[in-house]
């Protein structure tokens, strides 16, 4: 993993309603600044000229553009979060190989707990205007191994972004490790975590 002092990106990922949003919140609201929150469905608008449609191939494509945006931003020393479904193997593993301070969190929620968070009615509108959705009409690549992952049934956010924070400190820690042992100096204590 690079040094944290490149930027790091939190990759939120999940079905449609499993509560990527809120916890994306919870992390921006507890994360020192530079923090900056993408949102997938703020993103597919912002980039309404180049997303497509809802097949997997543009699914895909649209998902790999959040990851270079993400990159392009860590590059320049800031905390991205992103929220977004982007449930492809391909995607997971560019975002390791190539995005610095990267931590994917998998959020796992039950189809009725989906269902019953689903205030923008993603589902009956997909239903409605046959959009295809991932997780009911495109098979989901769920993430093969996630830095974390969070079961909804019973966790409050407030929880769930503690288990994000603690991992981002072993991350962060591991790679100050690493650049102490390389260039033979101290770990600093700039990346600990803290309410």
């Amino acid at each position: 993993m690079r040094a944290a002092a490149s930027g790091r990106v939190i990759w939120i990922t999940g079905l449609a309603g499993a509560g990527k949003t809120t916890l994306a919140g919870e992390l921006h609201r507890r994360l020192p600044q530079p923090c900056v929150l993408l949102d997938g469905d703020e993103m597919r608008d912002a980039l309404a000229l180049l997303a497509g449609g809802y097949s997997p191939e543009d699914r895909r494509k649209l998902a790999l553009t959040y990851s270079r945006l993400c990159l392009l931003l860590a590059k320049q020393g800031m905390t991205v979060i992103c929220a977004t479904i982007s449930l492809f193997h391909e995607v997971h593993a560019w975002n390791r190989a190539n995005v610095p301070g990267y931590v994917e969190v998998y959020i796992e929620a039950s189809e009725e707990t989906r269902l019953a968070r689903d205030s923008r009615e993603i589902y009956a509108t997909a239903q409605r205007d046959a959009t295809p959705l991932m997780g009911m009409d495109i098979l989901p690549e769920l993430p093969l191994n996630p830095h974390v992952t969070i079961r909804q049934a019973g966790q409050s956010v407030e929880d769930s972004a503690e288990e994000v924070l603690r991992q981002i400190a072993l991350c962060c820690n591991a790679a100050e490790a690493d650049e102490a042992v390389e260039g033979n100096t101290s770990p600093s204590t700039t990346c600990s975590q803290s309410d």
